[in-house]
């Protein structure tokens, strides 16, 4: 499964709104022994937020070093291929350029998508299965 930076942001801070559905998301996930497949931008992107978030700036990298140390996690580098698909992705479906890069690691990986970004769940709905936490959940 991929997982956007969102849920990874969310399950982490617990002033997030969807806090607690992404907690939830994650225990689940390493109960159920699943991998999880990230683009390596996502430690950009989960540093980012921490430290935007909480204004702490150690606290946004160890959230990544925690996450990038987990066996169940998969990081995936951005190639020539992966870029051009990303680009035409996020062209066609109007998407952000990270966002992009999910819903064509998505479609290349035959996977779904796992995300709390309401753009990519309703223009990625075509290219890939795409569902929140909550809705991942429920199908539990």
């Amino acid at each position: 499964m991929i997982v956007d930076a969102s849920v990874w942001v969310a399950s982490v801070l617990d002033k997030d709104a969807h806090h607690r559905v992404s907690l939830a998301f994650m225990h689940r996930f390493v109960k159920e022994r699943q991998i999880a497949t990230v683009p390596l931008l996502v430690w950009a992107e989960i540093a980012g937020a921490v430290a935007r978030r909480t204004g702490d700036t150690t606290r946004g990298m160890k959230v990544v070093e925690l996450v990038a140390a987990k066996i169940w996690v998969r990081g995936v580098p951005l190639d020539t291929s992966l870029a051009s698909e990303s680009m035409r992705l996020a062209a066609k479906l109007r998407l952000r350029g990270a966002d992009a890069v999910y819903v064509a690691l998505a479609a290349a990986c035959h996977e779904p998508l796992l995300t709390l970004d309401a753009e990519m769940l309703e223009r990625a709905s075509g290219v890939a299965e795409v569902f929140t936490p909550e809705q991942w959940l429920q199908t539990r």
